[in-house]
Order: structure tokens, then sequence, then C-alpha cells
């Protein structure tokens, strides 16, 4: 019995672990779900993922100078 107690040990640790990361995950706040139909139109009006936004390096290229 006394040879299995680090072995238990070990057990109890993962699962420790294993709890913490599985509480952490389900208490992650949830994404809210893409609007079906009409309301998929993105701004330029193509269907799918809302474009990436555009960088604007103006001003630091006019500091620059």
């Amino acid at each position: 019995m006394y040879a299995l107690l680090p072995y238990l040990w070990i057990l109890f640790m993962v699962g420790l672990v294993v709890a913490t990361i599985v509480t952490i995950i389900r208490g992650r706040p949830k994404k809210t779900p893409a609007p079906k139909g009409t309301d998929a139109l993105t701004t330029d009006g193509s269907l799918g993922e809302p474009s990436e936004p555009v960088l604007d390096f103006g001003d630091e290229l006019a500091q620059m100078k």
C-alpha cells in the first residue's frame, strides 16, 4: 500500500492541474454568434469575415522627415 502512495500523490496533483485548466476554460466568456442572413454582409459588401483593418502610417512618416 505504501508503495502506491507516490503514484496516488502524482495522480492527485495532475488532477488538480487538469481541474484548474478546465475551470478556467469553462469560465471564459462565450463568443457571440455571427448574425445570419442579410446582416452577414460586411462593410465592403462581401460575405463572410469582416475585412482586416488598414494600418495608416501617414503620421509616423510625416514625423520622420
